[in-house]
């Protein structure tokens, strides 16, 4: 095998890693990642709303492809979860993460599983995270937030 080869398979390698920086997942993790995608939805309400919120932004972060089918069971819990997300985003920085967040809410708006028009704090919140962003997830939270206002008219 050629040199030229050989360094475009290592570029390739080290151009594929995760996002994960170096941090190793927990083994509750490690363990949910290791089941079909099917088990997952099924078996991702059974852990608690910080195991599921770890869950769902690591599967987003980290696994390739990206795990956002978890935004469906995260949603289907409707305004239980509310709060928790709520809290989540009025502390979160990182714009994926933000996306991630709206991204359940968008979910809960399509399965219309959460009355938005009753929340203007929510709404409210989402507006002023999401105009804030400055990145390139900008433009897709912007289109998870439209899905949302669409659900309240």
């Amino acid at each position: 095998m050629s040199s030229k080869i050989i360094l475009a398979l290592i570029v390739l390698l080290v151009g594929c890693t995760s996002n994960a920086g170096g941090v190793q997942p927990s083994k509750m993790v490690s363990d949910f990642y290791h089941l079909s995608t099917s088990e997952q939805m099924r078996k991702f309400e059974n852990h608690t709303l910080d195991e599921q919120y770890e869950l769902y932004i690591f599967g987003n972060k980290v696994v390739h492809p990206p795990a956002t089918y978890l935004a469906e069971p995260f949603a289907r819990q409707g305004a239980k979860v509310v709060p928790f997300l709520s809290e989540k985003l009025k502390a979160e920085k990182d714009e994926a993460r933000i996306r991630d967040i709206v991204l359940v809410f968008a979910e809960m708006a399509r399965l219309n599983l959460y009355d938005f028009s009753q929340d203007t704090e929510l709404m409210s919140l989402l507006n002023q995270k999401i105009n804030n962003m400055q990145g390139m997830w900008k433009d897709v939270t912007l289109k998870f937030l439209s899905e949302i206002q669409a659900s309240i008219h």
